[in-house]
């Protein structure tokens, strides 16, 4: 076993360990209240949720529409290459970000710039929720066709997800939106184009600690210069209605607080991605989430750098997805009219993004 897992298993029953002895000293002492412990109040944060709705694609079901100006506000401050993706006609990547502007103040933890993973950076307790925003970039070779959404599916999709993540358990979409066009009244034109929206649902599997589930707003942003983002915020509790109704038995809540990746090209069949996200699992300390998040993101993008080159070799994984997409991209919307056969990847359940 890699020294990097073992460790992040000491970790887990570490926190484990205190959970029962916190729980034990409440049990016998009310006014007990561990140092440092902090309660969830309440999942997603209402300040990123308007009092809008859309309709969803099945069961009469509306979906809540995000306030766009204050969720994208937020996340162009943390994320430099979502900011690129916004307002740049022929954004540079990674070589092109001033670390100095920085609206906040990060902590650098590594920064190879000749390797995959060419920096990682966190803010501890970001946004008093009390567990830290982490912000990892790397460099890659893949097709650009669909980039956007074959980059999300790597951790959307059971068959890709469960290729890196050992604790993932269901991963999938709960609700799309029924009409694209819907969001793009609300979201104006400064944020792309919309080429997903919906709800996803995930649990993990029993470990060292407990299942976990999220539920989660999603979307996948397209930008004429080719950049594409992927973003998602936790749903308010007001919502809870939408879980699966196969899932009727409540695990431990983990809340994405705030998530992006961004993936921007820089040259022929090469592109940089940014993934920023800020995780909180059920209440486990800032302390050790802050190294397991980032040794999960990290086995993504190892799995990435062969899965995104294999779409560049005959008979590879990557090439055989992205032939199910039409030719014409513009054509590979959710939305059509047509009859749709059997084998072209908009008849599949399109998973959308739920972060690790």
């Amino acid at each position: 076993m890699k020294l990097p897992l073992i460790i992040s298993a000491a970790l887990l029953a570490r926190a484990v360990a205190v959970q029962k002895v916190c729980a034990r000293q409440s049990r016998y002492n009310p006014s007990f209240f561990p140092r440092r412990h902090h309660v969830i109040a309440a999942f997603g944060n209402p300040k990123y949720y308007s009092n809008n709705f859309i309709r969803a694609d099945k069961d009469g079901a509306e979906l809540k529409v995000p306030k766009f100006d204050v969720f994208f506000d937020e996340l162009q401050k943390v994320s430099p290459l979502v900011k690129q993706a916004i307002h740049e006609e022929n954004p540079g990547g990674i070589a092109a970000i001033d670390d100095a502007a920085d609206v906040y103040k990060w902590k650098n933890m590594e920064r190879h710039p000749n390797r995959l993973i060419s920096q990682v950076d966190k803010i501890d307790n970001f946004q008093n929720h009390g567990v830290p925003l982490i912000r990892v970039r790397s460099s890659l070779r893949g097709p650009s066709k669909q980039r956007g959404i074959y980059f999300s599916e790597l951790i959307s999709t059971t068959d890709l997800r469960h290729k890196w993540d050992a604790t993932n358990n269901i991963v999938e979409t709960i609700y799309n939106a029924a009409d694209l066009d819907d969001i793009k009244r609300f979201q104006g034109d400064k944020y792309g184009e919309p080429a997903m929206f919906g709800v996803g649902y995930v649990k993990t599997k029993q470990s060292v600690v407990s299942p976990r589930e999220q539920m989660t707003l999603c979307g996948v942003q397209n930008f004429p210069s080719g950049a594409s983002t992927v973003w998602g915020v936790e749903l308010e509790e007001d919502q809870n209605h939408l879980f699966p109704k196969d899932q009727t038995k409540r695990m431990p809540r983990s809340t994405s607080h705030l998530f992006a990746m961004t993936m921007i090209p820089t040259g022929e069949g090469t592109f940089d991605v940014e993934y920023v996200l800020q995780l909180d699992v059920g209440g486990l300390p800032g302390w050790l989430l802050g190294p397991v998040v980032t040794e999960t993101v990290k086995k993504m993008f190892r799995f990435a750098e062969k899965y995104c080159e294999s779409g560049f070799e005959e008979g590879g994984e990557l090439a055989k997805r992205l032939a199910a997409f039409p030719d014409d991209e513009e054509e590979s919307s959710l939305r059509t009219d047509e009859p749709i056969d059997e084998a072209c990847v908009l008849d599949e359940n399109r998973a959308l993004l739920m972060p690790p």
